[in-house]
């Protein structure tokens, strides 16, 4: 897929390099630590001790240093996704295995940094650039996923194997956004747990692959 423009470029000399680095490592930790209504360009400066001409210098305003932080976080944490589920591939042997561990791998590394990515989730609905950059990720995330799924899906998921791997990766990321952005404190949703809620989606999306749910019609 091409990739999504953006304002923000990349500088091309150590300093500067080192510079930006630091603006993005603040930037993170700031959106670890606090929501996404507190994050300014002062905010993030008073963490690094620069001052707000090192930032305009490299970024023209707050929206593209998100993008270059969603850039950052996305290939650090796709790079492991995609590793990850690559490996599960060749060791996998059945559908209740490839759901498990490889939902599981998603799972876990989205919750690993869940208040950046529930930052970038609420920014893309307004952001275009944002919203189109991750659905080029989710891509990325759901063709390795399916590589993996693929071998062990049967006749009965219907004709269309991918609307079933689409559709259970839909189902996935409506849960797994749903609770980022509605449900996002760890006290759990509607009294249940994480664990006990994303154990209840692998489980359900083994059924529904293995056809005991139909897949809608295209």
């Amino acid at each position: 897929m091409e990739s999504t423009p953006s304002s923000f470029h990349p500088p091309r000399r150590k300093p500067a390099h080192e510079t930006l680095e630091k603006i993005l490592a603040a930037a993170e930790e700031q959106l670890r630590e606090q929501e996404l209504d507190a994050f300014t360009i002062q905010s993030v400066l008073q963490r690094t001790g620069l001052s707000v001409g090192a930032f305009y210098s490299r970024f023209p305003d707050k929206t593209a240093l998100l993008h270059a932080l969603q850039e950052r976080v996305h290939k650090r944490v796709d790079t492991k996704i995609l590793s990850e589920l690559a490996a599960l591939t060749a060791e996998t042997r059945s559908l209740e295995q490839a759901v498990d561990g490889g939902f599981g791998i998603l799972i876990r590394h989205v919750l690993s940094e869940r208040n950046l990515f529930r930052a970038f989730m609420m920014t893309s609905v307004f952001d275009p650039v944002m919203r189109e950059k991750g659905e080029q990720f989710n891509w990325e995330r759901k063709r390795a996923l399916a590589a993996l799924l693929a071998p062990h899906l049967k006749a009965a998921v219907g004709s269309d194997r991918d609307l079933a791997i689409d559709t259970a990766y839909a189902i996935y990321s409506s849960t797994m956004r749903g609770r980022l952005v509605y449900y996002a404190s760890a006290a759990g949703q509607f009294g249940v747990s994480e664990t006990t809620l994303f154990d209840g989606l692998k489980r359900s999306l083994t059924l529904f692959l293995r056809g005991s749910v139909s897949p809608p019609c295209a």
